[in-house]
């Protein structure tokens, strides 16, 4: 059933959405991630939404996948608990339709196309930039759904070191320690930190999942290291680089078998850049890195099934500003090569891309044009495109749409596992590509800020089944509504987000996508005492692709409190499932009940 927005549907939603000071960007703030130039969140075609460090450090969390749920547009469903398996749904398209970068740079596993967003610490995360919506157009493959860019803690002048140590629930125990500094127009910053938990039981129901149920608890761990650094030279010249790197070790339940069994991941980052303006209004933007994702399987005592992702970016940017608006202009290479246990019949691939752009503010109109196109030696070339209008009907109102399309490059699982007999990777198959059409209104006044958006994205050669082939079609259809603002001393966020993302072939709905999200976040600061809770709730949702397998929706709610009882300490209190909810995000996985956390935090001021 497709989704139709009435007079009186937007009636009955409008008040019903209180503010979240994250949720609806905010009119001035800046964001890079939605035109790939710095540009004002007001004047863009895109969805866009920030999660800036407050805002990570008030929501009490240790990892992106646990920001990243109840967020507009966003579905999460975890194998387990802490460190478990995660898939990321961006507006209901697959989790290897959502690009994934840090500081630039892809983290995308080429094996499976999926990132490990559940072992990258928010200790290390200075921001987090969020394009609803596909982004073939400025990034290439994967950005079917949308894009998340990570970007890593940056210098600060003088010198500032920052420490947390915190304990909670299920035995959890967490180090982090960091310094940033800088004089000048040199910066740096360098941090580190430890995470431990003993986990949940990951499969605790012996009917739902027979084969896989230990009772036994599934613990995580986690250590991590990034570091930044910058120097300006001349008027507006920048050299630079970043690193991350991340281990993370999660227990869990192999089939068949009492092998307390483990998965090893890594994730690294490393990328060096260089800013340089070659004429006024003229910059060039060069940047070069290498980003590794590993899995290492101990699913028995024999050796462990290893898959490794290799890949080498570069990249050279030109922005210049016209007469009439700025033009992009960008060249990109990317190296990707798989190796492990398993012996692929082809194992790296490489893809050369060019891309421009063109965006204006005319008056009251705001207009944006990109066209892409990636050369890929699997494959050949693909182009995409996106044209995007925006009219400002008054000083409050503005209105929006735009179309464009996507495609996501099939990936090395999908192409050249070889086959043990029961079918194995086909090189033949076709990039999945999307076609996307969008319209917003969005309303600002003083401190607060209305969003409402409606998409249908259509995406065709989906691929399915073993041996994989191109064989379906998905509409992805929904609606998004949000409101930030203050009120009464309180700073206030709320909305609603509609799904209606279903397999076009079957009519059945794609599993693991809750129709309705609801969400209402209220803080507030008053002298030392910062306090605020977060209200989440999911419809239901069906776990397997014939709709047999059945989840209820529910609803969660968690608190949390932050007293500054110095200058530079503060203690922090956050309690998550506050009504002890048991639910699903995964069939027959479990999740976490009522839980707390402790922590004291030194941030000189």
């Amino acid at each position: 059933m497709k989704i139709r927005l009435s007079a009186m549907a937007i009636a009955f939603a409008w008040p019903s959405i209180a503010p979240a000071a994250e949720m609806v960007v905010a009119l001035a703030e800046t964001v890079v991630t939605a035109t790939r130039q710095e540009a004002r969140a007001n004047e863009v075609m895109a969805s866009v939404e920030v999660i800036d460090r407050e805002t990570i450090e008030q929501s009490g969390q240790s990892s992106i996948t646990d920001l990243l749920s109840g967020h507009p547009g966003i579905r999460i469903s975890t194998n387990g608990g802490p460190g478990a398996s995660s898939s990321i749904f961006m507006r209901g398209a697959e989790s290897r339709h959502t690009l994934v970068l840090v500081d630039g740079m892809r983290i995308n596993t080429a094996t499976t196309g999926q990132p490990s967003l559940e072992i990258i610490p928010l200790a290390s995360v200075e921001r987090i930039e969020i394009l609803r919506g596909p982004a073939s157009f400025l990034y290439g493959s994967e950005a079917i759904g949308g894009v998340i860019q990570i970007f890593t803690r940056r210098g600060v002048e003088g010198v500032r070191p920052e420490l947390f140590v915190g304990v909670g629930s299920n035995n959890t125990r967490e180090v982090d320690a960091s310094v940033a500094g800088g004089s000048g127009r040199l910066s740096y910053s360098l941090g580190a930190g430890y995470t431990e938990t003993d986990g949940i039981n990951s499969n605790p129901d012996p009917v739902k999942q027979p084969f896989y149920y230990q009772p036994d608890r599934d613990g995580y761990r986690n250590t991590h290291f990034n570091a930044s650094a910058s120097l300006g030279f001349r008027a507006r010249d920048e050299i630079g680089a970043t690193v991350l790197r991340t281990e993370g070790r999660n227990r869990y339940d192999a089939f068949g078998t009492d092998y307390d069994a483990y998965l090893d991941k890594t994730v690294t980052s490393l990328g060096v850049y260089m800013i340089n303006e070659l004429a006024s209004g003229w910059t060039s933007t060069l940047r070069v890195g290498a980003s590794e994702d590993s899995l290492e399987s101990h699913g028995s005592a024999a050796a462990p099934d290893e898959f490794r992702t290799r890949q080498r970016q570069f990249m050279w940017q030109h922005d210049v500003k016209l007469p009439l608006g700025s033009l992009l202009a960008a060249y990109e290479h990317l190296e990707q090569k798989v190796d492990g246990t398993t012996a692929y019949t082809v194992d790296s691939r490489h893809i050369n891309s060019l891309l421009l752009g063109w965006g204006a503010k005319l008056a009251s109109h705001f207009v944006q044009a990109n066209l892409r196109h990636d050369d890929n030696s699997q494959f050949g070339g693909k182009t995409t495109g996106h044209l995007g209008y925006g009219y400002q009907l008054s000083p409050e109102w503005r209105a929006r749409a735009s179309i464009s399309t996507a495609f996501n490059a099939p990936t090395f699982n999908q192409l050249y596992w070889p086959d043990t007999g029961f079918g194995g990777g086909n090189p033949d198959l076709k990039p999945e590509k999307a076609l996307n059409r969008e319209v917003g209104l969005n309303w600002e006044r003083g401190v607060h800020a209305v969003s409402l958006t409606y998409y249908n994205n259509k995406v065709r050669d989906l691929i399915a089944g073993w041996p994989p082939a191109n064989v379906n079609k998905a509409r992805l259809e929904g609606v998004e509504i949000g409101y930030s603002g203050e009120a009464f001393g309180y700073r206030l966020a709320a909305g609603a987000d509609f799904l209606d993302a279903r397999n076009e072939e079957t009519d059945k709905r794609l599993p693991r996508r809750g129709e309705q999200v609801f969400y209402l976040k209220l803080s507030r600061q008053q002298g030392p005492w910062n306090w605020g809770m977060d209200w989440n709730a999911e419809g239901r949702r069906y776990d397997n692709v014939s709709n047999s397998l059945k989840m209820g929706g529910y609803a969660l709610l968690d608190a949390f409190v932050h007293y500054r009882f110095s200058r530079d300490w503060r203690i922090e209190a956050r309690a998550n499932n506050l009504l002890d909810k048991r639910y699903e995000t995964a069939w027959g996985y479990g999740t976490e009940g009522r839980n707390v956390f402790v922590g004291l935090r030194y941030t000189p001021l």
